[in-house]
């Protein structure tokens, strides 16, 4: 019983989907308002009334009528007959410039965020470019010295080996480049004390010698009197 019940369940879900699925789009062309009938006929009863363009989703055709489902104004969904020569598949024009409207906005807003990116990148273009460059060029350089270094060694063990004393060399170079600038600046620094204390060597001898001929002319100004 349950796997009938199943089945039928199953088969239901299956029907509904398709009769879903199957639903084709038009549109209400006639200029006037047209009914929404309960059944296919003019006797049945009038469910809402459907102006021109209004948008509707055809479920079934039967006998010059169709079964349709409309939403109105309040988002509601209402399922009826119209007849079908009130029907078009074609888009209506105010739909189609509807949406020509939203795609052309679309696009120009692309095109200003576009421009917009393309000024803010402007500005970095050339650093970017000297920048590639130079990684391209540094990129060989390292290729060829690889390819040197591969070339020239014997085994993986080797390479390595080779690879771990250059990384080694490097340190020390540059540990003894700083080494070179701190003795460097420590030289720059007591070579300006020297000139200092030369200079101030040769004041005070200029002072002394100064004192030394002032009291000699003196001496001999004295002696004439």
């Amino acid at each position: 019983m349950k796997k009938i019940t199943v089945f039928m369940l199953t088969g239901l879900w299956v029907f509904f989907s398709a009769y879903t699925c199957c639903a084709e789009k038009a549109y209400v062309t006639n200029t006037s308002k047209i009914t929404l009938r309960g059944g296919p006929s003019t006797r049945d009863k009038i469910i809402t009334m459907l102006t021109q363009d209004t948008p509707v989703d055809i479920l079934k055709t039967e006998s010059g009528w169709c079964h349709v489902r409309v939403k109105d104004s309040d988002s509601r969904d209402y399922e009826g007959w119209v007849v079908s020569s009130f029907l078009t598949s074609d888009v209506p024009w105010k739909f189609q410039v509807q949406g020509l409207k939203k795609e052309n906005a679309r696009l120009k807003q692309r095109a200003e965020n576009i421009e917009k990116e393309w000024s803010a990148s402007s500005g970095q273009k050339e650093l970017m470019s000297e920048q590639l460059t130079k990684a391209v060029s540094e990129l060989n350089t390292i290729k060829t010295k690889y390819e040197s270094l591969k070339a020239a060694s014997g085994s993986i063990l080797e390479l390595q080996e080779s690879h771990e004393k250059t990384l080694n060399a490097l340190q020390e170079a540059q540990t003894t480049l700083e080494t070179v600038q701190k003795e460097n600046m420590v030289l720059k620094s007591s070579q300006r004390n020297r000139w200092f204390l030369s200079g101030a060597v040769v004041l005070l001898v200029g002072l002394i010698f100064g004192l030394i001929m002032g009291r000699q002319q003196r001496k001999r100004r004295s002696s004439y009197y």
